[in-house]
């Protein structure tokens, strides 16, 4: 592999983890796990659905095991500058998984924690992302609960 290309081809890969990102959850994913505790009833509904149908894509290629840690890394954060911190973290869990079909079932769950974990302005948010986090771990166990393999 062509070093010089390395940057382009990961580029090119985020950007297709969170086209898939955006299908399942909504082209407003980012706005809604930020506001994930405050959505209107029916907002709430219709983004829990496709919360349920994202992590349902994604659950049988995740171990449990994987998501506990990137959903403790998010839950012990206090503020938003321990969830950047968490970032590299999860990325380096995505770049060592050496089966592509794990790698991007973490990608995809990478960049629907990254987008939001970015564009955090306030504490509440910070809540928010956290109880997003904890509905994707849920539904993991409910649709994957899959350890090692």
């Amino acid at each position: 592999m062509n070093e010089r290309n390395f940057p382009q081809q990961r580029q090119n890969l985020e950007e297709r983890w969170r086209g898939d990102v955006r299908r399942l959850l909504g082209e407003d994913f980012v706005e809604r796990a930020l506001s994930f505790q405050d959505l209107e009833i029916e907002i709430f509904k219709d983004f829990n659905n496709k919360v349920q149908e994202f992590v349902k894509d994604i659950a049988n290629n995740i171990t449990t095991s994987s998501l506990r840690k990137i959903y403790d890394l998010i839950k012990n954060s206090k503020d938003a500058s321990d969830l950047l911190l968490a970032l590299p973290y999860m990325a380096y869990m995505v770049g060592k998984e050496d089966k592509s079909y794990k790698k991007n079932a973490l990608g995809k769950l990478y960049i629907a924690l990254k987008d939001p974990i970015e564009n955090i302005k306030d504490e509440r948010q910070v809540r928010n992302i956290k109880k997003f986090a904890e509905a994707l771990v849920a539904y993991q166990k409910l649709y994957g609960g899959k350890e090692e393999r």
